[in-house]
C-alpha cells in the first residue's frame, strides 16, 4: 500500500484526482491511501514522514505549492512530488524543489498513470534505500547506508549514523523488524550492525564506521555467517582476518 498526501484546495480537483487513483488501482491492482489537505500550511503542520509521495497543487492561497515544496524540502529531501496544475509554464519551477514532474489540469487518466508509474517506481526504490526510525527529537529519515550501527544499553537505544547519532528508547527487536535482515546482524546483544559498512573483522574486533566493536563468543558463529553470505551477495569491499 502506498501513502499518499494529496494537498489541493478544490473539491472537484481533489475528486478528479482520487478517481484516477481509484482507475489505476483497478487497472494495476495498487492500494493507494489518500490523505486530503487543503492547504499547505495544514499539510507542513502535520507533515512526519509517513507518505510515500505526495501531489501538490501549485496554484493555492497563502502558500503555493512551490512555497510548501521549498519548506517540506528543508525536513525531507527525498520524498518524491509531483505538481499538480493548469499552467505547465509554472510547472516548470518544480526543479527549483526537485519535483519529480507534474500533471495538467483538467486530468486525463492515460497522461496521470504514467507520472504514478514513475512515482510509485520512485517510491519502491526509496524504501530500499532509507529507513524511518523514532528517535528523541521526532520521527528521523535515514539513508541505510549511512547507518553504521545501533546500541543499546539498558532501555536506551544510540542511533550510529556517518553524520551524527540519535537517541532513543526501547528494544533492538523492535527495529530489527524495520531493517532488511539480510543487511543487519548483531555481534552481541548490545550491537546491530549494519553490513555494509563492516571494513574489516580482525579476530573478535569489529570495524565499523569509526568505532571498534566487540564480537560476543556466543554470537560470532552467526555473524560471521550473515556476513559471509552478505558479501558474497553484494559489492561489500571490507576484509576478514581470523
Amino acid at each position: 500500500m502506498y501513502r499518499v498526501a494529496v494537498i489541493e484546495d478544490e473539491s472537484e480537483s481533489y475528486e478528479s484526482i482520487k478517481k484516477c487513483f481509484d482507475m489505476y488501482s483497478e487497472e494495476y491492482n495498487e492500494v493507494f491511501s489518500l490523505v486530503w489537505f487543503k492547504t499547505g500550511l495544514d499539510f507542513l503542520d502535520e507533515y512526519n514522514f509517513e507518505f510515500d509521495f505526495i501531489l501538490m497543487d501549485i496554484d493555492m492561497p497563502h502558500l503555493n505549492g512551490l512555497q510548501t515544496a521549498a519548506y517540506l524540502r528543508k525536513k525531507d529531501s527525498k520524498i518524491t512530488i509531483v505538481f499538480v496544475t493548469r499552467f505547465a509554464k509554472y510547472a516548470i519551477n518544480g526543479y527549483e524543489v526537485d519535483a519529480m514532474d507534474y500533471v495538467l489540469k483538467p486530468l486525463n487518466y492515460n497522461s496521470f498513470k504514467l507520472k504514478i508509474q514513475r512515482a510509485v517506481k520512485s517510491c519502491r526504490h526509496e524504501r530500499r534505500q532509507t529507513v524511518i526510525l523514532s528517535a528523541s527529537e521526532g520521527v528521523v529519515k535515514i539513508e541505510l547506508n549511512t547507518l553504521d550501527y545501533i546500541e543499546i544499553s539498558g532501555h536506551k537505544i544510540t542511533i550510529h549514523t556517518q553524520d551524527r547519532n540519535y537517541n532513543s528508547y526501547g528494544t533492538l527487536g523492535v527495529i530489527e523488524k524495520v531493517l532488511p535482515p539480510d543487511q543487519f546482524s548483531k555481534c552481541n546483544r548490545c550491537y546491530l550492525v549494519n553490513l555494509r559498512n563492516v571494513i574489516k573483522v580482525v579476530g573478535n574486533s569489529l570495524y565499523v564506521g569509526k568505532d571498534v566493536l566487540c564480537i560476543s563468543r556466543t554470537r560470532r558463529q552467526k555473524f560471521m555467517e550473515d556476513l559471509s553470505r552478505f558479501v558474497m551477495n553484494s559489492e561489500w569491499s571490507g576484509g576478514v582476518r581470523k
